[in-house]
């Protein structure tokens, strides 16, 4: 191969990780001080259906433990 074509193609992907890795960080900084970037309603709203699901889940396990702690002591 040719060494140029290794040394631009080398630059550029160096060049997109920094620029990619810049563009997290500040889009981060921005969602966490509040300001709202894009795409931001998509991430609350995923971490309130998460939030959501693991209340469920933790509900319907406590009815499931209760349940079967009843049925092994039913005089209890």
């Amino acid at each position: 191969m040719d060494p140029l074509f290794l040394l631009v193609s080398g630059f550029l992907s160096l060049a997109g990780m920094v620029f990619g890795t810049a563009a997290l960080i500040s889009w981060t900084y921005r969602y966490f001080k509040g300001m709202h970037p894009v795409g931001s309603d998509q991430v609350d709203y995923a971490r309130s259906r998460i939030f959501d699901t693991a209340a469920h889940v933790k509900d319907y396990a406590g009815g499931y433990i209760h349940g079967k702690q009843k049925d092994a002591a039913p005089g209890a």
